[in-house]
């Protein structure tokens, strides 16, 4: 998943989840936060591989 599209991913998330979540008590700044530790990931090892 190309980092573009990853970032339009979770913000579309953060967005279609709003007020049904976990994440609808949290602030956009705290989304974002999120959002920038999760894009700090990199997958290196399918989850099939294992």
């Amino acid at each position: 998943m190309k980092r573009s599209t990853a970032r339009q991913f979770y913000r579309k998330y953060f967005s279609a989840t709003k007020g049904v979540s976990w994440l609808a008590r949290l602030c956009a700044e705290q989304q974002l936060k999120i959002l920038d530790d999760l894009m700090q990931w990199e997958v290196t090892t399918s989850t099939s591989e294992r």
